[in-house]
């Protein structure tokens, strides 16, 4: 009878734990249906804070150089005007920072409901075949 009711409490924290690990799971993919995880419109970030994750080319030469070297330009009437680093802003999208717990959180309760669940089976294995075995 003790084995039951710790079976019984196997069980629920499985259960739960898998729950848990679920509703973590589906959070984190129903946020890339947002967009309210990309820097706001208005508040554009300065090229440099894209440093790591992401490089933009330019006819073969990184984005970075050739604003230095002031090869690159806006036309203004007739003229032409040199493009400054100021000049270029980036966007970005932080959904993996936002979305990191959430998936850590999954796979942690996921695999915890799971290996319950593998507890519960070998303990109800070596139950049955306890009392299948010849005294």
């Amino acid at each position: 009878m003790p084995q039951r009711g710790l079976l019984l409490f196997l069980t629920l924290w499985a259960g739960a734990l898998l729950v848990f690990g679920s509703v973590n799971f589906a959070k984190a993919i129903l946020a890339f249906h947002n967009d309210y995880y990309w820097t706001p419109t208005i508040q554009h970030e300065p090229l440099w804070q894209g440093k790591g994750r992401f490089e933009v080319y330019v006819r073969g030469k990184l984005l970075d150089r050739r604003l230095q070297d002031g090869e690159l330009g806006l036309r203004a009437g007739e003229s032409w005007l040199p493009l400054q680093e100021a000049d270029v802003t980036v966007r970005l999208n932080h959904i993996s920072e936002i979305t990191r717990t959430w998936l850590l959180y999954g796979v942690g309760f996921a695999s915890a409901g799971l290996a319950w669940l593998i507890a519960i089976f070998v303990i109800r294995t070596a139950q049955k075949s306890e009392e299948t075995r010849p005294v």
